[in-house]
């Protein structure tokens, strides 16, 4: 009777936990590579800085047009100089088919994989294109658009409507490279210059230029070509926060966005061996030299606006 009653429990237990429609807190797994993170109110609100556009060019290797949606990026930044940034972006996803899979057109074939599960699940979090080349200005959702994504032949007006915003907020960074250690770290100050509301996210990201590698194109006339030397520039090759970035203002009763509301971090990486291609191909390999720290602050998960960005080089 006794191990009939216990049993009746055990059951009962089971049943009222199963029906509970309690869900447990998001939790992000992803290790943001932080080593110092504080807080702390300013008296002398500092100069607003001009805001630094972030154009961010989701690209692909077997992408004919992809090589014109570079150029249309290099042209912005060279019209409007200091004030717009660009990261490319190959995301490992299958949707994308031919467009992101290394080259394999005999005798031109990709030595390396320029695909990441970073730049995938920036993707996945903030639009998946339905086609290349595409691209994010700012993160910013256009009026009558059904997602993020924008063609190449709209950043321009894009990035010039965004010039004329200010932003809330400073960002300032400095780096060191230790060549011995391989060891990169990385400071970064963000002070509010006004008081704004909502939360906001950090993303810090790792660029390399230079890198030399197959790519689909177009020659002069037109014809599609294959590029066995194209410069494969700006390219995300990791995160030192998560890909969402890192929430700022995680307590906002206790970290109100105010003017002169100061948040410094500083990161540590070491830059050895990457091994974790999506193929059977091997990942471009560091090269501090020509290395950028891209690092940007977003409104909440539902905007994604990004509210100013900053980059600097390694070395």
């Amino acid at each position: 009777m006794k191990n009939l009653t216990l049993f009746i429990l055990i059951v009962f237990a089971i049943f009222a936990f199963s029906t509970c429609k309690e869900e447990p807190p998001y939790i992000n797994y992803e290790v943001s590579q932080t080593i110092l993170d504080t807080s702390y109110i300013v008296s002398v609100i500092p100069t607003p800085q001009p805001k630094e556009i972030l154009i961010e060019d989701v690209s692909g290797v077997g992408c004919v047009n992809c090589p014109q949606a570079a150029q249309i990026a290099r042209d912005i930044i060279a019209a409007n100089s200091g004030r717009v940034n660009t990261v490319t972006e190959y995301p490992n996803l299958t949707s994308l088919g031919i467009l992101v899979k290394p080259v394999d057109q005999n005798p031109f074939q990709s030595r390396l994989d320029l695909r990441s599960d970073v730049a995938k699940d920036i993707a996945n979090y903030v639009t998946v294109p339905a086609s290349l080349p595409s691209g994010f200005i700012n993160r910013k959702k256009y009026s009558g658009n059904l997602d993020w994504s924008q063609p190449k032949e709209n950043w321009s007006g894009d990035v010039n409507s965004e010039l004329l915003i200010a932003t809330p907020l400073n960002i300032d960074l400095l780096q060191t490279y230790d060549p011995s250690t391989k060891k990169l770290s990385v400071t970064l100050t963000v002070t509010y210059t006004q008081a704004v509301s909502g939360l906001h996210y950090l993303s810090v990201m790792l660029l390399q230029d230079s890198i030399i590698d197959s790519q689909e194109t177009r020659d002069a006339n037109n014809n599609t070509i294959f590029d066995s030397v194209y410069t494969h520039q700006h390219v995300l090759m990791d995160m030192l926060t998560s890909h969402t970035g890192d929430l700022l203002n995680v307590d906002s009763t206790k970290t109100p966005l105010i003017a002169g509301r100061v948040f410094k971090k500083r990161f540590e990486k070491i830059l050895d061996a990457r091994t974790n291609s999506p193929s059977a191909l091997p990942q471009p390999q560091w090269a501090p030299k020509h290395m950028k720290v891209l690092a940007f602050v977003s409104q909440d998960d539902k905007s994604k606006y990004i509210l100013q960005s900053k980059e600097i080089e390694i070395q």
